[in-house]
């Protein structure tokens, strides 16, 4: 008898490839998966996600899912290379390491194999190359669900990749380019992978990702905040923060004295020092209060929203942005850039402000009104958590089993005849 689920359409079993899963790796592909993967699980499909990170063997059910966690079967490419193994370590490590590429496939290919899964449907990220071995074997439909492919931001940065680098690109576009569906959450991450050889297909669907807003429900409204803006995510270049510095700045000239709290671990270099080291110089030259917390967890995230009256998303680049649904799920207005896949919604739900990439000036004058007004700060702020329970997980993991079947039914339509 068929199992059906909880609307009578057969029970699928969908497994998640992705190393970024919670807790071990706080991520924003982890995070979505975990969410989607329980909400999937909730409305009644047998959802497992495989996990090669860390060191230990653990197998668990959380929130209704099937956690496998496997330790990185590591590919020991360097050592058989000997002397020649420098041109497959890129100077960008780990973003363009072909070793860590070889690495996932086998992971992913063996663990599927040990677990003696035979999923319906395959979901992982980006293309890459979790998920290699499935489509070049045609094995089973896969779904490529893209954040930003990893190579992204060293292309944005500057368009001329090296050797090492186009190589990592191209592998990982295998996945997405023989995938079965590929998704996107915004047109804009579409549009920008494209001129670099990415999603040549037309029929990417678009498909929000899913957030839980509850565990933000309790943030108190900016009513008794100080001028604070908060930003948070990883301290990278890509992020902008060095124009919301400026931003500030420009404030300060017009005696608007506002505190910023940047909440997030420091990645990559500006001028070739450490991005945290160099905001923090940047800031004081600048006069700029900041307070870097570092890298904080969910509840101490929490205290940050609390405190703050508008979250800033300067980003120059963003395929979706967590943080900014999380700031309006606090119930505080958003100014995000209109490089970010979330500026659409914002603008949709009078959330806040998007401004040009790049602006200083345009990021003050966004930020002023709200720093200077409480109750228009609240406002808005109350428009942005409405706005943010419509990405209810339950209803995108129901947008999600239509992307699954379509899969399943395209691949069972393009399976080669056995005899």
């Amino acid at each position: 008898m068929e199992r059906r689920n909880v609307n009578g359409e057969g029970k699928l079993l969908i497994a998640f490839l992705c190393e970024q899963y919670p807790p071990i790796v706080w991520d924003g592909a982890g995070i979505y998966t975990a969410v989607l993967a329980s909400a999937l699980a909730s409305i009644g499909h047998d959802v497992h996600v495989i996990c090669a990170q860390g060191h230990r063997v653990v197998d668990e059910v959380v929130d209704g899912v099937h956690v496998h966690r496997r330790p990185l079967l590591r590919v020991p490419v360097s050592r058989a290379l000997g002397k020649y193994a420098r041109f497959l370590t890129g100077p960008n490590y780990p973003r363009d390491s072909i070793s860590l590429r070889l690495s996932l496939t086998v992971s992913y290919a063996a663990y599927l194999r040990q677990t003696g899964l035979h999923p319906d449907v395959i979901e992982t990220q980006d293309g890459e190359t979790r998920a290699l071995m499935q489509v070049v074997t045609r094995s089973c439909p896969v779904v490529v669900h893209m954040h930003a492919p990893t190579m992204l931001t060293l292309r944005l940065a500057s368009p001329q990749l090296s050797v090492r680098g186009r190589l990592a690109d191209r592998l990982d576009r295998i996945t997405s380019d023989r995938a079965t569906v590929v998704t996107s959450p915004s047109q804009l991450l579409v549009d920008t992978v494209r001129p670099f050889g990415w999603l040549r297909r037309q029929d990417v669907t678009i498909v929000p990702n899913p957030f839980d807003a509850s565990p933000w429900a309790g943030v108190p409204t900016v009513g008794r905040t100080g001028p604070v803006v908060a930003t948070v995510g990883r301290l990278e270049p890509n992020k902008g923060v060095d124009v919301l510095l400026d931003a500030l700045a420009v404030l300060a000239a017009r005696d608007i004295d506002a505190k910023l709290i940047l909440a997030g671990s420091s990645s990559g270099h500006i001028d070739g020092v450490p991005t945290g080291r160099w905001l923090e110089r940047r800031a004081h030259e600048l006069n700029v209060p900041v307070v870097f917390t570092g890298h904080v967890g969910q509840r101490e995230l929490a205290d940050v929203y609390g405190q703050a009256r508008v979250v800033a998303v300067p980003s120059r680049f963003e395929s979706f942005s967590i943080a900014a649904v999380e700031g309006m799920a606090a119930g505080r207005p958003v100014v995000t850039t209109s490089r970010t896949g979330i500026a659409p919604f914002v603008r949709d739900w009078q959330a806040g402000d998007v401004v040009t990439p790049e602006d200083p000036k345009a990021l003050a004058d966004a930020l002023a009104p709200y720093l200077t007004d409480p109750a228009l700060a609240e406002s808005v702020g109350a428009n942005g958590r409405a706005g943010a329970a419509r990405l209810d997980p339950l209803q995108i993991a129901r947008d999600r089993e239509k992307v699954y079947r379509e899969a399943v039914a395209r691949f069972q339509q393009n399976k080669p005849a056995t005899r």
